[in-house]
């Protein structure tokens, strides 16, 4: 290189960029740096990155190795043909979209349900009671916060061996589970039996004996009597236990990674203490969901006047069809075969007409005439039973 050649690393020209064909050293790459460090423009204008680094050293880039071209150091970065487009790309690279299982149940993890507390500790306050009524012993129950968790993680913390009953809940989808643990089943054992509870509870991994089941199954029994009487406010549930075990894969109600609602409650009694666990599926209660997580539940005795005037009023405003019965006269199969076209029946003119709505009859009255049309004038209505009704949808359906 002569001498007359401007260094285009150490020269103050503000001519636009040179590009010069040279090879790549450490000499080269440390007057960049002094250069950068001594122009006098905004640090984000001439600050050599570790990109631009990579740049010189040919990494990451295609032009060859041996070929690089060096803005003045009084040139901007934007100066440089591809240096924003290459450092974009870097930066869209470092931003790469994130996949989402929209099937993942996590996120109802983050909710809470403070109706279900109130629920819990109304079973709490009743299986108390039906636990002194079946054994004559006072015993403390005091009820968890509700915990959704996945079934996976929540079964494989149980303390075995531990007595599991599976339990249908009719009108809701899925089953449910009631476990006493170890600790439970010994104390219910002791207690029920006249025990002092002064041994140490022995969880061998032994099945339970016949009667020691019969014993566990009613109390499960009081239990499923509570849950129900609790949980009227919210669904009327009809519960039939449907299986027993003290393994719990032969009692799964859901899959491992499946998001469940589990609550505990602490038992004692006397000398002895215990837990017992209910759990069930998110997805059966998810219809109750806002019910739930309102904080109130709602009482059924309770009249929502609100509901009432716009349901009276859309009542108002619906189509039905009216029928009116004139008279009527019951004859033989054999007689009904006889009849012709053209052929009388003859009957008697009743006083009374009957009305009925879609089949259903709602009232009874004076027949006529009325601005030159045939009318009905009601004298008495009637009050629809569960037969009359019945009998109407089959009538439909026909």
């Amino acid at each position: 290189m002569s001498t007359d050649e401007k260094n285009p690393l150490q020269g103050a020209d503000p001519s636009p960029p040179e590009t010069i064909s040279a090879t790549v050293n450490q000499d080269d790459i440390d007057a960049l740096m002094a250069a950068s460090a001594d122009t006098t423009e905004t640090a984000d204008d001439t600050a050599v990155s570790q990109d631009d680094v990579d740049a010189l050293m040919g990494l990451g880039v295609t032009p060859p190795i041996n070929t690089l071209s060096v803005p003045t150091p009084r040139s901007t970065p934007e100066s440089v043909p591809g240096f924003e487009s290459k450092r974009g790309d870097q930066k869209a690279g470092r931003n790469d979209a994130v996949s989402i299982d929209i099937l993942n149940q996590d996120r109802v993890a983050r909710s809470r349900m403070p109706t279900m507390e109130v629920l819990n500790d109304r079973f709490a306050r009743a299986f108390r009671g039906s636990l002194f009524n079946y054994m004559r012993v006072n015993a403390d129950i005091i009820p968890t916060s509700a915990q959704m968790t996945k079934y996976g993680d929540f079964i494989g913390k149980i303390a075995l061996p531990s007595y599991f009953v599976m339990v249908n809940m009719t009108p809701l989808r899925g089953s449910m589970l009631f476990i006493l643990d170890p600790y439970l089943c010994y104390a219910v054992i002791e207690a029920f039996f006249g025990g002092n509870g002064k041994l140490e509870p022995k969880l061998e991994g032994r099945d339970f004996s016949v009667i020691e089941q019969r014993v566990f199954n009613q109390i499960v029994d009081h239990a499923i009597a509570d849950f129900t009487s609790a949980w009227d406010p919210i669904v009327k549930l009809q519960m039939k236990v449907t299986r027993s075990d003290v393994k719990a894969q032969f009692v799964g109600i859901a899959a491992s990674p499946e998001i469940i609602v589990a609550s505990s409650f602490e038992i004692e009694m006397e000398r002895w203490r215990g837990k017992f666990f209910v759990c069930f599926p998110y997805h059966s209660v998810e219809p109750f969901r806002e019910q739930l997580i309102s904080g109130v539940a709602a009482d059924q005795t309770e009249m929502d006047a609100t509901w009432k005037t716009a349901l009276h009023k859309d009542i108002q405003d619906t189509c039905v069809e009216a029928t009116v019965l004139l008279a009527a006269r019951n004859i033989t199969f054999g007689e009904a075969s006889k009849l012709q076209t053209g052929d009388i029946i003859p009957f008697d003119k009743p006083d009374v007409a009957t009305l009925f709505v879609e089949d259903i009859p709602i009232g009874d009255g004076r027949y006529g005439v009325s601005n030159r049309k045939y009318a009905l004038c009601i004298t008495q209505y009637r009050s629809p039973d569960e037969e009359d009704i019945l009998k109407a949808v089959q009538i439909k359906k026909e």
